[in-house]
């Protein structure tokens, strides 16, 4: 029986988790207003776009102007374009992200305009049309793209998911969430500041291997290191996972007037989806620990070890791939 579980849960991780299997980045697309000698306005333009699963997302920057590609580059899992805008007297009225209905992903838009101030707009999959003279939304840019980023973070979900596994007390839970915050935030602090830097595939490949190990932690009958040690087992893995969330901020940088506003707003989304994922995971373990037999229980830690073996896989094969 618990041999079929576990194909089970490996099969069923497999045919679903292909659509999942990377950080969900934002793109990002800045414009910086240029002097011209006649009459028209011009602006330069950095549109990057972020990679899945190797491919591009072959996402395209419409506006009421014209729009020129000057050159494109590639960076470690982003293609950027340089293009110049070139408008009329009636200047630059709306953007619009072709493709990105497809997606999953938000764009960050940054304009630094003539007189040194800064407009900065989010242009999200739901509505990829902004309208510059629109009023500007209500919830700050970088809380906005925080929230978004732990909440379309399938591994950073499912690692809370198992580690809310381990434990049973409310303090446990206090310490072991606290733990994790409190680690990912110095990590994601200190990689927005250039002050750490690892490669965004190998973290993304220790991401999947640590859900991995916390599924088969939860699957033993005696008491492994991560149930004797949860808040340490969480502070640990919490440094890894704060890389994890730097590699968006990193996608659209931290704004150069207020890097500390932006920084903490970015950390305060990733908390408060943190703290409303914890809440909805302990109503459903509470539900599957008092209504649901013992053998049901674990199917859920099975289809997340499956998940994340894949995801391990699949991200090793892509960093040894160029090296073949």
């Amino acid at each position: 029986m618990r041999a079929f579980v576990v194909f089970f849960g490996v099969c069923l991780g497999l045919a679903t988790s292909s659509a999942i299997s990377h950080e969900v980045r934002p793109a990002y697309l800045e414009l910086i207003e240029n002097r011209t000698k006649d009459s028209n306005i011009e602006f330069r333009a950095n549109f990057r776009q972020p990679q899945v699963e190797g491919r591009f997302l072959g996402l395209v920057v419409e506006t009421n102007c014209d729009f020129e590609i000057s050159g494109s580059r590639l960076t470690e899992g982003a293609l950027t374009d340089s293009a110049i805008i070139t408008c009329d007297e009636f200047g630059l009225a709306s953007i619009e992200i072709a493709g990105l209905d497809r997606t999953l992903i938000d764009t960050l838009v940054s304009i630094s305009w003539l007189d040194g101030s800064r407009t900065e707009r989010l242009i999200t999959a739901s509505e990829g049309r902004l309208d510059l003279a629109s009023v500007a939304p209500a919830i700050p840019i970088y809380f906005s793209i925080g929230l978004t980023h732990l909440l379309l973070g399938y591994d950073h979900i499912l690692f809370v998911l198992m580690l809310l596994y381990l434990v049973r007390t409310r303090v446990m839970i206090v310490w072991v969430v606290t733990g994790f915050t409190v680690a990912h935030s110095i990590t994601l602090a200190l990689s927005a500041y250039e002050l750490l830097s690892l490669s965004q595939s190998s973290v993304e490949a220790v991401i999947a291997a640590s859900i991995v190990l916390l599924a088969y932690e939860n699957l033993q009958t005696k008491p492994g290191l991560s149930h004797r040690f949860p808040v340490i087992i969480s502070f640990g893995f919490g440094l890894l996972h704060g890389l994890g969330f730097a590699g968006a901020l990193k996608e659209i940088g931290l704004p150069d007037q207020s890097q500390i506003a932006a920084l903490f707003l970015f950390n305060l989304g990733i908390e408060v989806g943190q703290l409303a994922l914890v809440v909805v995971v302990l109503g459903l373990l509470g539900l599957v620990r008092y209504k649901i037999a013992r053998r049901i229980q674990t199917l859920p830690v099975y289809f997340v070890g499956g998940t994340a073996s894949y995801w391990f896989l699949e991200r090793i094969w892509l960093i040894l791939l160029p090296a073949l």
